[in-house]
C-alpha cells in the first residue's frame, strides 16, 4: 500500500466516521447520510483497490477506470448543482411568498409601523 492510499484511506474513513456521527445526532437526514456514507466508501473500495474500477469500466465499455471515476464524478456534479438549483429556487419562492404576505398584513394594518416591530423614520 503507497502513501497516497493509506491517506485516502484514512480521509475516507474520517468522513465516514464524521457522517455516522451526523446521523447518530440526527444532524444529517438519513437518506442523505446513506449517500454520503455510500459514496465514501465507493471512494475508499477504488483507493484501496484501483482494478476494481478497471473491472468495472471495462464491463460498460469504458477503457480505463481513471475515465470511469471521472464520468461518474462529472455526473455527481450535474447532479449536485441541479439539486441545489432546484432548492434555491424553491427557497426563493417561500421568501417571495413570504415577503409578500408581510406586505400584504402591513398594508392591511395601515402601514405596519405599530405593531411590525419596526421602527419607520
Amino acid at each position: 500500500m503507497n502513501y497516497f492510499q493509506l491517506l485516502g484511506l484514512s480521509l475516507c474513513g474520517v468522513f465516514c466516521l464524521s457522517i455516522a456521527v451526523g446521523l447518530a445526532r440526527h444532524r444529517i437526514g438519513t437518506s442523505a447520510g446513506i449517500a454520503w456514507l455510500t459514496l465514501w466508501t465507493a471512494a475508499g473500495i477504488a483507493i484501496a483497490r484501483p482494478q476494481v474500477t478497471v473491472t468495472v469500466a471495462r464491463a460498460l465499455g469504458i477503457a480505463r477506470g481513471a475515465d470511469l471515476v471521472f464520468y461518474l464524478a462529472i455526473l455527481a456534479m450535474f447532479a449536485g448543482f441541479f439539486a441545489v438549483y432546484v432548492k434555491f429556487r424553491r427557497l426563493e419562492a417561500g421568501i417571495t411568498s413570504l415577503v409578500r404576505e408581510i406586505a400584504l398584513r402591513e398594508a392591511e394594518d395601515g402601514g405596519g409601523g405599530r405593531d411590525s416591530g419596526v421602527e419607520h423614520k
